[in-house]
């Protein structure tokens, strides 16, 4: 696979967390959030180890060690957000929790002293400034102790797409997807056991919700993000992950309704264009190459 198409499907992750929302916000509607996060994750670990079973795969113990580490981070990451999204607005919550898009290539450069592309810092700040327009147009900023835990989630989602990278280079991606399931199900049972009352009724609408956003917005996506890190850069890869707000607004906006200001507008195009220098980033880097030497 080459790296242009592990961006695509990076893109195409996005794509489904976007619509994702529907499917949580529907799942919200019984359940309260770590809970929600219970379900997501046992459900997704189950259809994991079933893919395991058909396909006959075997879990190392290098894929065990490394995928659960990258469970824990997820888990961690989005334990935070949710705690973050309590005590603050939700426009605010995911503006800074796609701060991870500028913390990867910083947190790769310290810990594999490997040096980002000038190209790549500069689509990532291009990318936080359109998800600021998309996030923040309408409610302003302020810093409350809500937005340090979503920075704090942003930390953890960096790491955990840094973990992913490491952890796909010798090891299986379906495995290490089923490990790092299993491992953010198992963190994720006393948060939502100890903290929360399931609810005594569920409608139907609750249960097609909860299946999309097991089966989809969560296996799936994880595991095609899992398969594409395999090919491609965690900078690359976090930018990519996080256009998820751009589609979430243009959901939105065609099945929800939602109005849009010329300011989320904009906002959308910085990001498409920061997804455009990521894509030609290969293509520019020999160029440039070129010119130093000329």
């Amino acid at each position: 696979m080459s790296k242009q198409t592990a961006n695509l499907i990076c893109l195409l992750v996005a794509a489904i967390w976007g619509g994702g929302f529907l499917a949580t916000a529907g799942a919200l509607e019984a359940f309260d959030p770590f809970s929600v996060l219970m379900i997501r994750f046992i459900g997704a670990a189950i259809v994991s180890w079933i893919v395991i079973k058909v396909k006959k795969l075997k879990v190392t113990k290098e894929a065990l060690i490394k995928g659960s580490i990258s469970g824990v981070l997820m888990y961690l990451a989005f334990a935070f957000q949710t705690f973050g999204l309590d005590l603050t607005n939700t426009g605010q919550n995911a503006f800074l929790t796609s701060v991870n898009v500028v913390l990867v290539p910083y947190i790769s450069w310290f810990l594999f002293k490997r040096k980002p592309m000038g190209i790549q810092v500069f689509a990532s700040f291009i990318c936080l400034a359109g998800i600021a327009c998309l996030s923040l147009s309408s409610d302003g900023f302020h810093f409350s102790f809500g937005d340090l835990l979503s920075l704090i989630c942003a930390f953890f989602f960096a790491c955990q797409i840094i973990s992913l990278e490491f952890a796909t280079k010798n090891c299986d991606s379906t495995v290490i997807n089923t490990i790092q399931m299993s491992a953010a199900a198992i963190v994720s049972i006393p948060f939502a056991l100890i903290l929360e009352d399931f609810p005594t009724s569920i409608d139907t609408n609750v249960i097609l919700s909860c299946l999309y956003m097991i089966c989809i917005a969560t296996w799936l996506a994880f595991q095609l993000q899992t398969l594409a890190q395999k090919y491609t850069d965690a900078s690359s890869a976090s930018l990519l992950l996080c256009t998820e707000s751009l589609f979430a607004n243009i959901f939105g906006y065609f099945l929800l309704h939602e109005e849009k200001t010329l300011t989320m507008v904009f906002g959308g195009l910085l990001i498409f264009i920061s997804v455009i220098l990521v894509e030609s980033s290969d293509r520019i880097k020999p160029v440039l190459a070129k010119l130093k030497r000329t």
